[in-house]
């Protein structure tokens, strides 16, 4: 699949995502930031896995990375730059179509990175006095951007081929 067919099924499906997240009461009717967030999030993990070629839209998406570390930079928020600089990287640990092309990596790599920066917003609302009621509220209101990610980069996936939906006779064994 091209670059142009994996940002084509990420917007639909990203509007899928981010419309089913207001039917479902995730997201405000009226909170178009936080559709259009859910929404772009989808789009971005649908073409994460094809970062690990040399091409245009990887130059793209390291400038967009370099001006992103320097807003947070400028804002302090260094956790959350830390979180988009190893994001940014993982692609680059492998080949083409190694691992980010595995059925299992959209639900690892999601999970873990939305750990790991939950930790870090947590890790505040603990030294302030520890509550379960605080990790239950930062975890619904970033769930709807975990299931993006694995949505997203499911579609990619699916797009390369990667799910037979419909097996033909020769695949059954």
């Amino acid at each position: 699949m091209t670059f142009r067919g994996h940002l084509i099924g990420g917007g639909g499906a990203g509007i899928g995502v981010a419309t089913l997240a207001i039917h479902w009461g995730q997201v405000p009717p009226d909170d178009l930031h936080t559709w259009v967030s859910v929404c772009a999030t989808t789009v971005f993990f649908s073409l994460f896995p094809d970062l690990d070629t040399s091409s245009v839209p990887q130059r793209w998406f390291f400038r967009l990375v370099f001006i992103v570390l320097l807003y947070l930079a400028w804002e302090q928020r260094y956790e959350l730059a830390t979180l988009v600089g190893l994001l940014a990287v993982l692609p680059l640990l492998d080949h083409h179509r190694g691992w980010t092309h595995w059925k299992i990596s959209p639900l690892i790599v999601s999970v873990l990175l939305g750990v790991v920066y939950e930790y870090w917003r947590a890790r505040q609302a603990w030294m302030s006095g520890f509550s379960w009621d605080n990790v239950t509220i930062l975890l619904r209101q970033h769930a709807v951007y975990l299931i993006a990610c694995i949505v997203g980069w499911y579609t990619h996936l699916l797009l390369d081929g990667r799910f037979k939906l419909f097996p033909t006779a020769g695949d059954h064994h």
